[in-house]
């Protein structure tokens, strides 16, 4: 499947999980994102990255792939997939993922789950009217109103060397690049500008990714996908 060979930016040493030791998070997944992202760009494919201090938590946006990623540390130990559609703005989009993960009743679960969110019960009239400034229609689950697609789980301790998480990254990432664009029903995309500030730092990102250049594995690409 992968003919490309690539390095990414940081080596990890194999670790042996002891008695009782918990999970934690793998920094690996993290630097094959910005990896697979920075390979993207080399072949003039739009594909950004940052850190959103507001959930914070790293997001991808991979254009081309029609998807955005949320990578967040001690969360879950999962990286997250959702759906980007072309008839809205990515900055509108990346709003909507981030207004709606900061509210209180917002869990993995019920987004995971998609569970159906009650007016009064799950939320209050201000939150409901917010996410139906985002297209959120009621009774229905955050995960329909954020494209949600899946996640993949990894953790530093019981990972071996990592194959399985990047495969399964890979075949979401092609999959949204085999699916086509995805138009959604219209919004009023007004609401963008008149919330508050998010911003993703980028220059903060690279700086980091920068630092570990000197050490670097074998990755594999898919040149025909990527």
């Amino acid at each position: 499947l992968f003919s490309v060979q690539r390095h990414s930016l940081i080596k990890l040493a194999p670790l042996q999980r002891t008695k009782g030791e918990k999970a934690s998070y793998c920094l690996a997944c993290l630097f094959s994102l910005i990896e697979q992202a920075r390979y993207l760009q080399f072949r003039k494919w739009p594909a950004e990255w940052g850190w959103c201090r507001d959930l914070q938590s790293f997001i991808f946006v991979f254009e081309r792939h029609n998807r955005i990623v949320l990578e967040r540390p001690e969360y879950g130990y999962a990286t997250y997939f959702f759906e980007l559609v072309d008839s809205s703005t990515i900055d509108w989009q990346i709003r909507r993922l981030v207004t709606a993960m900061k509210l209180t009743s917002y869990s993995r679960v019920n987004l995971i789950e998609n569970r159906a969110l009650t007016v009064g019960k799950d939320l209050s009239e201000g939150e409901a009217r917010v996410l139906m400034s985002y297209g959120w229609i009621r009774n229905t689950g955050l995960g329909t109103m954020l494209k949600y697609c899946d996640r993949v789980i990894h953790d530093r301790i019981t990972e071996k060397d990592g194959s399985e998480w990047k495969s399964k990254i890979e075949k979401l990432l092609v999959a949204g690049y085999s699916g086509g664009s995805i138009v959604e029903n219209s919004v009023d995309h007004n609401v963008a500008q008149n919330g508050p500030e998010i911003k993703l730092e980028l220059d903060w990102l690279s700086k980091l990714s920068l630092c570990y250049k000197k050490e670097a594995i074998a990755l594999p690409f898919n040149e025909t996908a990527f």
